[in-house]
């Protein structure tokens, strides 16, 4: 048994070490784009697209860890986060060559969210898996998500609306799939932020809890 925990605690933290260079490549390819070109986006998609399209598609496995017990995630909780990422990357950015959707604003703002937030999550798993508490990676991880949340859905939904009519021309079932699962966001961001919110009060306050205990023994 320790032996089959052992080889479980290896493949995580490979796992986790691997996104986390994999999201680190896309938030620097993509911050490095921007410094280089400005506002110019043309060639956004060509640096970043199948790098964050493969990045993003691994991302499936965390729904069997979660289904096969290897991590304590909720199965539904992971579900939610990653069917409408992969959603976003096979079903509107590989689909639609238009500059509106591989060359926009809402791209960028979706990338860097997406990123930002994965390489503060994959690094604080990785090293506490590896038993290196970063404290700062912790509260980073439980806090980043009240802007990153918002805005990365934002972007998401923004890339969404902009190929609709691109998807009506393709077929109008398309469109009306986009456009419910566009209505569906609202309360699965709900979900996933009060989850967030409950998880921050847990585990930040845990700390601050123990922090507490721990002053007042070496007062005694």
């Amino acid at each position: 048994m320790a032996q089959s925990n052992s080889v479980v605690n290896a493949y995580l933290v490979a796992y986790n070490a691997a996104s986390f260079v994999g999201w680190t490549y896309i938030l620097v390819q993509t911050v490095l784009y921007l410094l280089e070109n400005g506002t110019d986006l043309s060639g956004l998609f060509s640096a970043i697209g199948f790098p964050l399209i493969y990045v993003q598609t691994g991302a499936a496995l965390e729904v069997l860890h979660s289904l096969v017990g290897i991590v304590r995630s909720s199965p539904m909780t992971v579900l939610m986060q990653v069917y409408s990422r992969l959603l976003l990357v096979w079903g509107t950015l590989y689909v639609f060559d238009y500059p509106e959707i591989r060359a926009s604003p809402a791209l960028v703002l979706m990338v860097l969210a997406w990123s930002i937030t994965e390489c503060v999550r994959y690094s604080h798993y990785a090293l506490s898996l590896m038993g290196i508490e970063v404290y700062a990676l912790l509260y980073l991880r439980y806090t980043m998500f009240y802007v990153l949340y918002p805005a990365g859905v934002s972007g998401e939904l923004l890339e969404m609306w902009a190929a609709l009519p691109h998807a009506a021309a393709i077929r109008p079932a398309f469109k009306g799939f986009l456009l419910l699962n566009m209505i569906n966001y609202p309360p699965v961001l709900y979900k996933l932020y009060t989850h967030m919110m409950r998880q921050r009060r847990k585990v930040l306050g845990g700390v601050a809890a123990s922090s507490d205990a721990a002053a007042s023994k070496k007062k005694l």
